[in-house]
């Protein structure tokens, strides 16, 4: 497998595995999607939201566009319209890496931080780095589900190989 088709591939895992987390935090009760649980954010909601917006900035990055500040990157704050645009952006980011050739894959790509700070990282460390991202905070999402007395989907990579090859 090339290394354009690895970063496909995750990235369509990146989508499978957030939208079976969005399926199980669309069955709960505002109640329990609110409820503060204590992570790196008060709630469920509160870190799928950051998850949504990171993903919306790093987009930006790979197709080398300025990212604003956090406030630029405000989520839909019903879960259906959220998961309809965060849908929206993981395509573009499997298009994104589809159009990838092996030069490409590597490219260097110079951004700021959202304080402002410069760095440059290849291609294929961002790819990785975003899907590395979702599944720390899809972790910690299923451990609040569990937390919530909900049972908690399968969202292993090596699931998503199995079903998926």
């Amino acid at each position: 497998m090339t290394l354009s088709a690895t970063l496909v591939t995750h990235f369509k895992y990146h989508r499978w595995a957030t939208g079976l987390i969005l399926d199980e935090l669309t069955a709960l009760s505002s109640e329990q999607l609110l409820k503060p649980l204590g992570s790196s954010f008060p709630s469920a909601y509160d870190t799928v939201v950051h998850l949504y917006q990171s993903d919306r900035v790093w987009l930006d990055r790979l197709e080398e566009r300025t990212s604003g500040q956090l406030a630029d990157y405000e989520a839909p704050g019903c879960m259906w319209e959220l998961r309809e645009a965060w849908t929206e952006i993981q395509d573009r980011m499997i298009a994104f890496a589809s159009a990838l050739g092996e030069a490409d894959a590597n490219r260097v790509i110079a951004y700021k931080n959202l304080a402002g700070q410069p760095f440059a990282t290849p291609v294929w460390q961002i790819v990785l780095h975003i899907v590395n991202h979702g599944t720390h905070h899809r972790g910690q999402i299923t451990s609040m589900m569990r937390q919530l007395g909900q049972k908690a989907t399968n969202i292993d990579l090596i699931r998503y190989y199995r079903e998926n090859s």
